[in-house]
């Protein structure tokens, strides 16, 4: 053993010799593939056995296309689509973009709202007709802001001498606004329920139905025709 002296330390520091364990030797192992094996069953190679020859049936295949012409392909499609009745879409041929169908349905909707506007208009100048000439031959004049004085106080007005207490409430307004639209010269209300009580008031979907069968009248005229003109 060596003595080493350190004057900074001020005291004697052994040195030894250090030795490295020698390394041991690694062991590889190796290790052997395996292979894998199919067999075939005696089943599967009779079965294999019997089938038949795809290349055969592909050379009798070929050989039928190579021996059919070009004019027997032509003339077999043409025996074969002969056979076959086509149906004719007669509403497409009467009507293809669908115009007519349209063009029909709007003019009868257009035409059944027209009808019942002047059948409902007719029937409420009739009713409250001797209200009107009343308040036309009105007490408190002749001019037009005196005839809307007067209904106002007989049909509104319950304070007034000219309050008419005997009709209902519901009546009274209603007259009050079918004369006042018959003086002035405005829309007159259709839905009145006591001068259209004996009218029927169409709805949407009635006025729609009647339209939409108008329009397949129209369609089903057109195929009899066209029909009749082709034979």
């Amino acid at each position: 053993m060596d003595i080493t002296f350190d004057p900074r330390a001020r005291q004697i520091s052994p040195m030894r010799t250090a030795r490295s364990a020698a390394p041991q030797q690694r062991e590889t192992q190796t290790t052997g593939q395996s292979q894998d094996t199919m067999e075939i069953s005696h089943e599967g190679q009779q079965a294999a056995a019997g089938a038949p020859d795809l290349d055969q049936s592909w050379e009798k295949l070929e050989a039928a296309l190579r021996s059919m012409s070009r004019d027997g392909s032509v003339s077999t499609l043409r025996e074969q689509l002969g056979e076959q009745e086509l149906e004719i879409n007669w509403n497409a041929t009467v009507d293809p973009d669908g115009q007519i169908w349209c063009k029909s349905y709007f003019d009868s909707f257009v035409s059944q709202v027209t009808e019942f506007r002047d059948t409902a208009e007719r029937a409420i100048k009739e009713h409250y007709a001797d209200a009107y000439q009343e308040a036309l031959n009105s007490p408190l004049g002749r001019d037009l802001p005196s005839q809307l004085n007067f209904i106002a106080a007989k049909y509104q007005c319950s304070w007034t001498d000219y309050f008419d207490a005997s009709m209902p409430a519901g009546e009274r307004q209603w007259t009050y606004t079918q004369v006042r639209a018959m003086l002035t010269g405005s829309g007159l209300r259709l839905n009145d329920p006591y001068a259209l009580k004996g009218i029927h008031i169409p709805t949407d979907e009635e006025t729609s139905k009647n339209a939409r069968q108008a329009a397949d009248d129209t369609i089903s005229a057109l195929v009899r025709q066209a029909k009749a003109d082709a034979g």
